[in-house]
């Protein structure tokens, strides 16, 4: 969803009889642009949820295909949720079949030093063997039987 539609349909939402609006997030946009951010502040029914998805670059380019630069853009967003008051928390893809504990434990670290509310706060996924998620993990050269 492009910037002006997503703050358009917020205006809707605030209008609206629905107390919540969860906006699923990776972070890139709101890492690389922190006006993003302070655009979305003034409404007072978002919650946002960024996503990890892993915690080296090196997960990040072998689990999404990202460049290894986008790592720190996640972790940027969330600071810059901070700075602008927003309601939000932290989940990340750390299910050990996908993650190294290695990378968990590099993960959390990283967390804690945003600040360390984010990892007593962490929504842990798993991973849910979908026909989509399997086929895109073939794509990126992982060998989904090894896993699952």
């Amino acid at each position: 969803m492009g910037r002006q539609h997503l703050l358009g349909l917020l205006g809707e939402v605030e209008e609206s009889e629905f107390p919540l609006f969860i906006l699923e997030t990776n972070g890139v946009l709101f890492g690389h642009d922190k006006e993003y951010v302070r655009s979305i502040a003034p409404y007072s029914k978002v919650h946002v949820r960024v996503s990890l998805k892993a915690g080296t670059p090196e997960g990040l380019t072998s689990r999404t295909g990202a460049v290894p630069e986008s790592f720190e853009l996640p972790y940027q967003a969330i600071r810059n949720l901070i700075e602008f008051g927003l309601s939000f928390h932290v989940a990340c893809m750390s299910d050990p079949r996908v993650m190294p504990p290695d990378e968990r434990r590099s993960l959390l670290k990283k967390l804690n030093e945003v600040d360390t509310k984010l990892v007593r706060d962490l929504e842990e996924e798993a991973v849910e063997p979908y026909r989509t998620t399997l086929a895109r993990m073939e794509a990126y050269g992982i060998d989904p039987r090894k896993i699952f």
